[in-house]
């Protein structure tokens, strides 16, 4: 089998030609009617990327880049949906993505196929995005397959969540270890090592030796944790069983949870920014290490750290023509610039992207302009045609089911991201998601999150950043001046709450009002609000608490422990995230609870138990009720004719019965 055109060699340097494929054994699977050709060890997604799928489809006019975070699922038409960047690809699967198709009758079957011998392959998914909200995957609320009992679920396998395993391992603990990819190591490898610090691949080998110990750690991998409730986790597992993937949905129910979730690169603000040909640094370089896939043979790089200059010289290296490395910065240092000087690359300073296009519309490449990052952009450079433009941006902390399990969140104006604050009883943060920077920080906070948990001194976590005389310090997150008139739409996040910066800047209740629209935000939408201003810093964490898990919850007995109540005499404010979003004039009520339980802040109120629609809510819950009494306070948009109506609350993905029972009123 001849190599897909966007694949680089097998023994590529640096180890970009894909570890995780055995290049020995090709196989081939069909995907909407179109053969894909592909190895042991891709995924359905890497598989279609090497094949030149770049596309998922379009949003109104704009096409939207197939993406990790960003593809349909799929489905043999036999068995449940799939994530296709956790699906194995396997010899002779059919398969079809599921969504709304632009084209349905040719984009797959027999018409599919032809239609891709006659005009050439077809780059696209061809789905059409935004007609409706993008539900949450059918595994959020589907029936548990296995209950598995622990003393530790952790969270991320990269070196902080293997260094939390081994600890638990070594005190003779049964620990799970949860990881979305199909190995271990997480991003180590992208920042390489630094000073005296031992290879990556050293330390990860060391890791995952030490977790034979007298302990019992079992590994959950192409396993993705999407709910927590107290300390129990709801994951969801793809693994092969007679030839075909299948779908698992496991509880874990641990005495202590560690999140080691790492952190997501977040992405630059500039028109046409989810252009097909624009990935992440960070993803371009897990797609070339992971499966040796790279598109294209010239690539444009920009960037507001060093470390996006490595993967540079290391592209350069595996025979890619790096056009150019542009920093947002104005002056850097950096051994990595130093490097990318004695090469001959070609470096730009205080330039960041002001817009991208498509070069045609149905070919891949792409054109890309730049212009000062300093200032106010007045004019932009000439635009760069290349076939690849990776886009590094600022970091954001992975604290969604932090944020799902009660811990609290705030803007941290001296990192640029929103941070993770205070601590709860059973659940700890360790690595890139509490925020830390430095390898040898995530892997000591991964074991004193543990040794804390079983009653043990721990040393402090010493975070040793590299001096900024040797290391300039990351700028924020790259953001072009907003131009109304600008082709392409700037998207806040690469994710599926497709919130773009016009509509935010339109929105009268910025971003928090368009998140009713959606099924949840995207962290990387809060952070963009808050670079844009269109949500002050001070509701970054209120509104990631409430807006940034809608989906199903681990179902449980209904029981919580009340928050602090309100007296009798005040009623609480409503948040301020919370103006015009159930009209002009909402009410406050107090709700009760048909099963006696009290209701946190944020559950959605329907008019009846089959809604789930975050569009269909009439109601939310904002506060406890008063002492002694069941259900929470709510503000309601629309309040039935009857208040004896029963409604229905969303709680921790459950549908439950309540009624309005008192009409509050705010202290004057």
């Amino acid at each position: 089998m001849s190599e897909p055109a966007n694949r680089l060699a097998p023994d590529a340097p640096h180890g970009l030609g894909g570890a995780e494929l055995d290049r020995k054994s090709p196989l081939q699977f069909r995907l909407n009617g179109r053969t894909i050709h592909g190895f042991a060890g891709d995924t359905v997604l890497s598989a279609a990327l090497a094949n030149g799928i770049q596309i998922a489809g379009r949003h109104g006019d704009d096409a939207l880049a197939l993406d990790e975070e960003f593809a349909p699922l799929v489905s043999s038409g036999k068995g449940a949906a799939l994530p296709m960047e956790r699906t194995p690809a396997l010899a002779g699967l059919n398969l079809v993505t599921i969504g709304t198709r632009r084209d349905p009758i040719a984009s797959g079957g027999l018409l599919g196929s032809l239609r891709h011998k006659l005009l050439g392959p077809a780059r696209t998914l061809n789905h059409r995005f935004g007609d409706t909200p993008l539900g949450s995957p059918p595994w959020h609320n589907a029936t548990v397959d296995e209950l598995i009992e622990a003393d530790f679920a952790i969270v991320g396998a990269g070196v902080a969540g293997l260094s939390a395993a081994a600890a638990a391992s070594a005190a003779g603990k049964r620990a799970v270890l949860i990881e979305r990819n199909q190995s271990f190591g997480g991003t180590i490898r992208y920042f390489g090592a630094v000073d005296a610090e031992a290879s990556p691949d050293t330390v990860i080998e060391r890791l995952i030796a030490s977790l034979e110990g007298k302990g019992q750690v079992t590994p959950l991998t192409r396993a993705e944790a999407f709910a927590i409730s107290g300390t129990m986790l709801k994951v969801h597992q793809v693994v092969v069983e007679a030839g075909r993937p299948v779908s698992r949905v496991i509880a874990v129910n641990a005495r202590h949870v560690i999140l080691a979730t790492g952190a997501l690169e977040r992405l630059p603000l500039f028109p046409g920014n989810r252009t097909p040909g624009i990935v992440g640094a960070l993803t371009a370089f897990q797609r070339a290490e992971r499966f040796g896939v790279w598109s294209g043979r010239r690539a444009l790089f920009t960037t507001p750290n060093s470390f996006a200059y490595r993967l540079a010289l290391h592209a350069a290296d595996a025979g890619i023509e790096v056009q150019r490395i542009v920093d947002s910065r104005l002056s850097t240092t950096s051994r990595f610039v130093d490097f990318a000087k004695a090469t001959g690359i070609t470096l730009a300073s205080a330039l960041a992207p002001s817009h991208a296009e498509p070069l045609e519309r149905n070919k891949p490449g792409l054109r890309v302009g730049f212009a000062v990052a300093i200032d106010e952009i007045s004019q932009d450079s000439t635009a760069i045609e290349t076939d690849q433009l990776v886009a590094a941006g600022a970091w954001q902390p992975e604290i969604f089911l932090w944020l799902r399990a009660g811990g609290p969140a705030a803007w941290d104006a001296a990192n640029g991201w929103l941070g993770p604050r205070g601590t709860l009883a059973a659940v700890a943060l360790a690595g890139s998601a509490a925020g830390y920077h430095t390898t040898a920080a995530a892997l000591s906070s991964g074991k004193a999150a543990v040794l804390r948990f079983l009653g043990k001194d721990a040393p402090p976590v010493v975070d040793n950043i590299i001096e900024e005389a040797f290391e300039t310090a990351d700028a924020r997150n790259p953001v072009a001046p907003f131009r109304p008139a600008a082709r392409g739409a700037t998207y806040l996040d690469r994710g599926q709450s497709l919130i773009t910066r016009r509509a935010a800047a339109a929105s009268k209740h910025g971003v928090s009002g368009l998140a009713t629209r959606a099924v949840q935000l995207g962290l990387g939408d809060i952070a963009a609000a808050v670079d844009i201003g269109a949500m002050a810093a001070r509701d970054a964490g209120s509104v990631a608490a409430e807006r940034c898990a809608l989906s199903g919850e681990v179902s449980d007995t209904g029981w919580r422990v009340p928050n602090r109540p309100a007296s009798e005499e005040e009623v609480p404010t409503p948040p301020a995230y919370l103006t015009g979003r159930f009209g002009d004039k909402p009410q406050i009520w107090a709700l009760t609870a048909a099963d006696a339980r009290s209701f946190e802040a944020g559950c959605l109120i329907f008019e009846n138990s089959g809604q789930h629609d975050p569009l269909q809510a009439i109601g939310i819950t904002y506060a406890p009720h008063r002492p002694g009494a069941n259900g929470g306070i709510a503000l309601m948009g629309k309040v039935p004719e009857a208040t004896e109506t029963e409604l229905y609350v969303r709680d921790a993905g459950t549908a439950v019965a309540a009624r309005l029972v008192e009409r509050l009123k705010l202290r004057s």
